[in-house]
Formats: C-alpha cells, structure tokens, sequence
C-alpha cells in the first residue's frame, strides 16, 4: 500500500488536483490519498447556473420536479469510479461547494475508506432571516446579505427555530402567504404566528430531493469515518444497489452558527445487502430522515408465462435516480398491493435492465399470478440488516430511524425533539417502500419531547410505532419486534409505543410518559410483556 499526498498532483485549481490524484488511485488499487488540513474549493459552470436557475425561480416553486430527474444535468466533484482499496485520509479537510452539484461520488467500487472530510457550500442551499417584526398572524422577516433572496427566490418550505427551546418548529406554524418588501425582506402571514417570535430565525428551502452529499451506488465494503455535512441541496447520503457499508462517527449536523443542515433526509439507503452499520453518530437540523432503509415495491407487466418487465412507479423514481433492478439469482416476492402480504416467492433466472426505458426484463422460476395488476414483486434479497448504534438525532423533520428491512437493530441512542415519531418500522405502499420486518430489536434507547403535533405523529405514537402503511393491511405482516428498556417521555403524544400487524411482540422493561395509553397493540399475534 503507497500512501501520497494529494499536493504531489497540484494543478491549477483544487478540482483538478482532486481528479489528477483520484486517476492515479484507480490506476493503482490500494492507494492511499492523504489530504492536507485546508479548505478546497470545488465548482464548475454547470454547478454554478444550476444553484442560480434554482434561486432565480427559473425551475418554479419546486424545483424538485426539474431537478430530481435522471435527464437532469449535474457534475460530480471527487469521483472515484472502479476503485479498488483506494483510503482517502482527509481530517480537517474542507469541501466547499460553489454551485449545486454531487460532491463525492462512490460508484462500482469497493474496499473504500473516506475518513475526516467535511462538506459545506459557499451558498448554502437554503436561507437563513431573522424575525424583525411579528404580530398575531404576521411576521416580517429580513434575510441577509450571506442569504440573497428576491421576490422570484422559491421557498417551498418554511421553517421558525424556536429559540427558548433550541429546536426547529417544521409543522407548528402554517404559512398561508409571502409578500417581498424589497431589500431582503419579506412580510410572511400564517396560522400561530405571533409577537413573540421577535429575534428568532427563520428557514426557507429552495429545493427538496437533488443529488446526495455523497453517494455510494454498486459499491461492497465502504467505510465512512470522521465524515461531516453541513448542507446539500437534497439528500445527505445515499446509498444504493451497495454491500457491507460502515459509517463510523458520521455528522449530519448544521454549520456553526445554523440550525439546518441537508434539505431532506440525512442518510437514505435502497437495495443494498449485507451490513448495514451507522454508529456514534450524530444527526440534526435535515428536512427528513436520519435514515431510511428499503427496497422497492415495483409492478410487473407480463410478456410470459414466466416473464415480465418490472417498474418502479414511485413518486420520485429511485433516490439515487438510476435503475433499481435485480440479478440472476435475486429472490423476488410476489406482494398483494392491498394489504402487502407476501403471496409467494420466486427465484431471478434473467435479468435484463433497459436503462434506457427505465425497466427491467426479467424471467422466473414460476408462472406469473392469474392478476398481475393486485400485485408488486420486491427484491428481498437486495435488504441489508441494519445496526443504528449509539447515536443521536434531534430536531429534524420526519422520523429518525424508518425501518423496511428484514432484520434490524437500534440500539443506545438518543432521539430528542424530532418532529415525527421517532422510530418507525413500517412497509409503505404509496411510496413503494418496502418490506415487512422479520427481525427487529429496539433496545435502550432514549426518547423525549418528539412528535409534538398531532399530524407528526404515527398512530399517536411519540417514540417507537410498528405499522404497515396499505390500503387493507390484515393480521400478522412483520415476524418478531422486541421493544424493551427505553425511555420515553413525549408528553404531547397519546402514546409512546404502538405496535400492529406484528406476529410475536415482545415488549418490557419500558419507562413511557405521554398523555393516555403508554403502549398499544393491535391486530398481532403473540405478545410477551413485563
């Protein structure tokens, strides 16, 4: 193993020396890169006008339904694309985005260490104004000079940071109108707003889902270490079609000085397999999940007896924007789209992935059902166990932990002031997020004040739900849940835990405060309790 400094590629700007050093690593597996305690500034053109088309408005009030698209063009910053043993040790080193773009992209490659880097923007991907002037139903808002904005700047989300209680309120105060006053400014009207908000930040996204902070995609065996991002204009990380991923000392957490960090969720991860391990890690201020963990529920159109394409008719495709299908040899389980119910299971013996058409052929084991149209196929081999290993989540949107893998653990963490309940395992049909769990354990974790709204809350649960989000779910979907010494105090909630279509549940030695009945169980099976 050779390790370099990245300055023995030096060119004209860090980019390029970025590139240089990464070309020389795939040509030599097992180099190591070693990266000095500095500030590296990354941007292209096309990273540039994309950030100024989003701010201009040019790409609507959503830029979303532009942006998050496989025909929409972006620029990755480092790449490092069939490497093979390649460590990049970077502790203290900055990224510093100009413009929108993917700044660390992993691809088909394996035994991956990224350790000590940090990701920030110049111009961050959303915008940060202080409450001059409130009234009952009003407040004036100015943003400045670090945050430019116009009339024509879209904010499809808005956000306060209420000060006294050190958190985001995401769905506390409703926003029914905006009106630019000139130089910053604006005159915002909405439901609880009010005097005393006077002094306090506000938050405005200008995008939801774009490319990831880092992505992994078609990888085995990568380690993340060390690792910080402070903004993305999208996703943290995202992993997908990956094996045996480690992230070890993770931060998705804001900027010194902010309360918002990547504008939606902090780490997402889809049909990947082996290991799935997160640990003493520390996650705040994103617009959706810590994590979420899933394969995908895809519908079949026959062309056999044996044969059909699969596609995915999700609301927002995949989230790394790129083909999810399956290999020889996959296991496939036939689905009912009414309940979720697994019917059957049938073995991959072709797959053939049209990237263009955006589906995939592929032949079975077994004749196709009578009504393909009742039904999904989901990859259950593509599902990883997850670890989610003594960390910490506080004040995001959304859940923390959303669990739609077979076997999981979480274990030893602390979940403070999360806008949603704060760990769910669910399968979700309308997202086309599956699957039901087999094997999940939630054991000595620490739960207070999250869901304090009625509609952030799942089944009234404030700490820990286990649910199947379908049209008709019947009787027992998941196997075995295992929910025992946490702490839970989520005093607005109805409940801390709910527990539904589970067939053996196990749940003791909880310590649960909340406004009426701590625990409820429904529609499962056998149930163990202290």
């Amino acid at each position: 193993m050779k390790e370099i400094p990245l300055c023995d590629f030096q060119r004209e700007n860090d980019g390029e020396t970025w590139a240089a050093a990464l070309e020389y690593a795939r040509q030599h597996p097992g180099t190591t890169l070693r990266a000095a305690a500095r500030v590296y500034h990354l941007s292209t053109p096309l990273a540039r006008a994309t950030r100024e088309r989003v701010l201009s408005g040019e790409l609507g009030e959503n830029p979303e339904q532009a942006m998050f698209s496989p025909d929409f063009a972006f620029d990755r910053g480092l790449s490092l694309l069939g490497h093979r043993g390649t460590k990049i040790l970077a502790s203290g080193a900055v990224l510093l985005i100009d413009g929108f773009m993917e700044p660390v992209s992993l691809r088909d490659s394996e035994d991956i260490l990224l350790e000590g880097l940090t990701i920030d923007h110049v111009r961050r991907p959303f915008s940060r104004g202080e409450v001059v002037a409130a009234r009952e139903g009003e407040i004036v808002v100015r943003f400045g000079p670090e945050y430019p904005v116009t009339a024509s700047t879209p904010m499809p989300r808005l956000c306060l940071y209420n000060v006294p209680e050190k958190r985001l309120a995401y769905d506390e105060y409703g926003f029914t109108g905006r009106r630019y006053e000139g130089g910053g400014v604006f005159r915002f009207a909405g439901r609880g707003l009010d005097a005393f908000m006077k002094g306090w930040p506000l938050y405005a996204w200008h995008t939801f889902h774009y490319r990831p902070g880092i992505l992994i995609e078609g990888c085995r065996r990568v380690c993340l270490r060390d690792v910080t991002i402070h903004s993305q204009p999208g996703m943290g990380i995202v992993g997908h079609r990956s094996e045996d991923l480690l992230l070890t000392r993770l931060r998705v957490v804001p900027a010194p000085g902010e309360h918002m960090s990547t504008n939606t969720d902090a780490t997402h991860f889809t049909s990947c397999k082996g290991m799935l391990r997160i640990e003493d890690s520390e996650f705040e201020g994103h617009g959706d999940d810590a994590t979420n963990v899933h394969t995908y529920y895809h519908s079949l159109i026959p062309t056999g007896e044996r044969r059909c394409r699969l596609r995915l008719d999700s609301p927002t495709w995949t989230h790394s924007q790129t083909l999810d299908y399956p290999d020889p040899g996959d296991r496939l389980e036939l689905v009912s789209r009414d309940s979720l119910r697994t019917r059957r299971t049938y073995r991959v013996v072709t797959a053939e992935p049209d990237f263009a058409a955006r589906e995939t052929s592929v032949t079975l084991d077994g004749p196709l059902p009578e009504h393909p149209e009742r039904y999904y196929l989901a990859d259950v081999t593509r599902l990883p166990r997850l670890e989610f290993v003594r960390c910490r989540a506080s004040s995001h949107l959304a859940r923390s932990v959303l669990i739609k893998t077979r076997e999981a653990l979480v274990e030893d963490c602390t979940f403070t002031n999360v806008v949603g309940t704060a760990i769910e395992v669910a399968a979700e049909s309308p997202w086309k997020e599956g699957v039901t769990s087999s094997e999940v354990v939630i054991r000595g974790n620490h739960i207070r004040d999250c869901a304090r709204t009625p509609g952030t809350r799942i089944r009234g649960a404030g700490g820990i739900c286990v649910t199947v989000d379908a049209p008709e779910p019947r009787g027992a979907l998941h196997g075995q849940v295992v929910i025992e010494g946490n702490s839970i105090d989520c005093p607005a909630a109805e409940h801390g835990i709910c527990v539904t279509h589970a067939l053996r549940t196990v749940i003791r030695g909880n310590t649960v405060h909340c406004r009426e009945e701590p625990v409820v169980v429904e529609e499962c099976g056998k149930r163990q309790a202290d």
